[in-house]
């Protein structure tokens, strides 16, 4: 246990933390965006006939007026080994009436185990709390949940995947599970200043124990499931301060938000699948913003050490991104936040685990369908002009795609941003294909050929996500479409032979593959030569100059960016104008 002495560091962090942010001014929440403060400073608000918001900021000194001093009879702390029936003023937080103001009530425990309290303001105790409510709260914290722990309840669970909570002041390990009536239709939210003794921070009051406070007077019953999901939520974030106070609110809120889909009763997916150009790295207390930081800690802990990764996450000094990048490197990853990025982006569009490594979907979650930012049938698509936040995605949708052999897609960003551009082939009858383009990593910029289209039903979607948290965020895409050739007759020349041969050899190969051209004598087209491996991901680009009659390249065996590729299957596609031919080649180490 730490004592008063050892919070003067804490202390000194916090003071520094709030201010930047004293300025704040709270207005009545609505459904639209909140302004939110650093960890643990905000409350879990749901609007009843919506969403929940979360993360309406709590006053600051300048709010509540000059400082009340503390009078010794009325000063709220527990008592030594409370039980079940004891009765004491506690200092609680009210946002209504304005201004947003503390007030002392009377609370008592209603119930008592080896890892917490329930305690309940008194006017609300058998009005909007009854003994059956605390029975199930205390069920759920103790012994069950919902999740893929089901024979442990929340205060094992987020032990477990987080760490043991603190004890600062009390020397009570047990945590207090507070329930009042907020005044506001907020659900829940954890004080940090409860860790410090009262009178620590100008304007704001301590009970001087651990506790999170729920509502009781919501819009559903405390002991729902969703409610008790909340306790979760909440616990996590007294968790979190112990070990990385001032950790970022996206890397919280995410954890905080996961600890609920370990309780077995996550948020509901809305809100970001219809505006995925939302920053992950940006908090503005938006809906989309709980559900991205949801989707991305799930994925990580899916995809990037499971529990291990979580606790280490939560105890890694370093915040935001370079906390996760600190995490991957201790664990061995050789994938940054950008490559992790990058596929996240196509698993929230596909959610299909069934693609390649089963990276490009969720085990744990169904994603609901996300909106793309345009939808185009007509081509060629001259230069569309557009911007994705740092650490967001755009989606765009190409159809009409029937009577096309080749869909070319250019793609040109801001040099002083990387970016990740990806084409999800939605094929009717043939499986997903998902291709990532290279980029020139110093004009951000490249190509890509989409074949093996023709079916009314076929549509490809354009995915540009944001991988940096730096530079400017425009960029340009635009498409080309080469026909079918419709009859066998327009496919031969007037030779009697094909308009377009390709053949590789030697393979099998060791090393280097000579890729042989012929083309229609009479056509003066510049020949493109793209390689892809197994996953339909290109690898590497060959052009040639204008020419007639046939032409000899080399394959060397390495990727764009002069990189040997690893041994496999690789398909060699050759075009001219809309004439393609395919070979696969067998490159062994």
């Amino acid at each position: 246990m730490r004592r008063t002495s050892s919070a003067s560091g804490k202390q000194t962090m916090h003071m520094l933390a709030l201010a930047g942010f004293l300025l704040a001014i709270i207005y009545p929440f609505s459904a639209g965006a909140v302004p939110s403060g650093i960890n643990g400073e905000t409350a879990r608000v749901s609007v009843p006939g919506e969403y929940p918001i979360r993360d309406v900021p709590l006053p600051r000194a300048e709010l509540l007026g000059p400082e009340r001093p503390a009078d010794p009879s009325l000063l709220s702390t527990p008592p030594p080994n409370p039980e079940v029936g004891d009765s004491w003023l506690w200092w609680l937080f009210y946002h209504y009436p304005m201004p947003p103001h503390f007030a002392q009530k009377m609370c008592t425990v209603r119930g008592k185990t080896d890892h917490g309290y329930v305690v309940v303001e008194d006017s609300e105790w058998e009005v909007n709390m009854f003994q059956n409510d605390v029975d199930m709260i205390l069920e759920r914290w103790e012994n069950s949940s919902l999740g893929i722990h089901s024979d442990m309840g929340i205060y094992d669970i987020n032990s477990l995947y987080f760490g043991e909570p603190p004890d600062e002041l009390d020397g009570d390990p047990r945590i207090y599970i507070m329930w009042f009536d907020i005044g506001s239709a907020g659900d829940g939210f954890f004080f940090y200043f409860d860790e410090y003794p009262d009178g620590t921070f100008s304007g704001f009051r301590s009970n001087e124990c651990e506790t999170i406070y729920l509502n009781s007077a919501g819009s559903q019953s405390p002991s729902v499931d969703y409610m008790i999901s909340v306790v979760a939520h909440e616990f996590e974030h007294l968790i979190h301060w112990k070990y990385d106070e001032d950790e970022v609110t996206w890397v919280d809120e995410g954890m905080a938000e996961l600890a609920m889909w370990f309780y077995g009763r996550p948020d509901v997916i809305s809100s970001f699948n219809s505006n995925p150009d939302n920053s992950l790295i940006q908090w503005d207390g938006n809906w989309a913003d709980y559900i991205q930081t949801y989707l991305w800690s799930l994925y990580y802990y899916e995809r990037y050490g499971g529990d291990a990764a979580v606790y280490t996450l939560v105890h890694e000094p370093l915040n935001s991104m370079p906390g996760y990048e600190a995490v991957l490197d201790s664990m061995g990853y050789e994938e940054s936040c950008a490559d992790i990025f990058a596929d996240w982006a196509v698993a929230n569009f596909l959610d299909d685990t069934t693609i390649a490594d089963g990276r490009f979907g969720y085990l744990g979650e169904d994603l609901p369908t996300f909106s793309t930012s345009g939808t185009y049938g007509s081509y060629p698509v001259p230069d569309e002009s557009r911007s994705v936040r740092h650490w967001a995605t755009d989606y765009y949708r190409f159809d009409n795609l029937d009577s096309i052999a080749i869909l070319q897609v250019g793609f040109d960003g801001s040099d002083d941003n990387v970016f990740a551009v990806w084409g999800l082939v939605l094929h009717d009858q043939l499986p997903t294909e998902v291709r990532r383009m290279v980029l020139d990593p110093e004009e951000q910029s490249g190509m890509l050929e989409i074949g093996g289209l023709g079916n009314p039903e076929d549509e490809m979607i354009l995915v540009v996500a944001g991988t940096s948290s730096s530079g400017s965020t425009g960029y340009l895409f635009n498409a080309e479409a080469y026909p079918v050739v419709g009859t066998d007759e327009e496919r031969i020349g007037p030779w009697g032979s094909p308009l377009l041969t390709l053949s590789a050899g030697p393979n099998p190969s060791t090393g280097q593959v000579r890729l042989q051209l012929t083309w229609e004598q009479h056509r003066a087209a510049t020949p493109h030569v793209s390689i892809y491996d197994i996953h339909g991901r290109l690898v590497r680009q060959l052009s040639l100059a204008s020419a007639m009659g046939g032409t000899t390249l080399i394959w060397d065996g390495h990727d764009n960016g002069g990189r040997p590729v690893p041994a496999g299957v690789y398909c060699v596609r050759a075009r001219v104008g809309s004439i393609v031919s395919d070979e696969n080649v067998v490159l062994l180490r």
